[in-house]
């Protein structure tokens, strides 16, 4: 009964230890922004997600690149110190505002269906699918 009682109590342990890491799931992966829950998606450029190693992420807001940080811990993310290039896009600026104002707002993401999702507390602000 002992060894019993050992084994479960080693079993909570390990799994409370071992961290629920999404980041192995969207590590090295790349994503086209697909949907755009309340929002307009623009037809004449695409914005872009891509997950390198060392936390770091980059992309495309439709029309300037950018590159930051995303600290991923079980489905809590956060993305950091997001910087792009600034050309001018008048067809696309308010757009690439939104974009990147709704990954600097996420607070988690969920890989479900071969697609991403960036959430804030739950709702759906941005939905990707694989780059191809």
């Amino acid at each position: 009964m002992k060894h019993l009682f050992f084994g479960l109590v080693m079993i909570l342990i390990v799994q409370a230890c071992t961290p629920k890491m999404q980041s192995a799931s969207v590590a090295n992966t790349k994503w086209v922004l697909s949907e755009w829950p309340g929002k307009t998606l623009p037809t004449k450029a695409k914005a872009t997600l891509n997950f390198e190693g060392n936390n770091h992420v980059s992309g495309k807001s439709f029309c300037n690149g950018f590159g930051g940080s995303a600290m991923i811990k079980g489905d809590s993310v956060k993305f950091d110190q997001l910087i792009g290039t600034m050309m001018y896009c008048e067809e696309v600026g308010q757009a690439e505002n939104n974009f990147l104002n709704d990954l600097k707002s996420a607070t988690n993401l969920k890989v479900s269906d071969n697609k991403l999702q960036i959430l804030k507390n739950g709702t759906v602000l941005l939905v990707f699918s694989p780059a191809k």
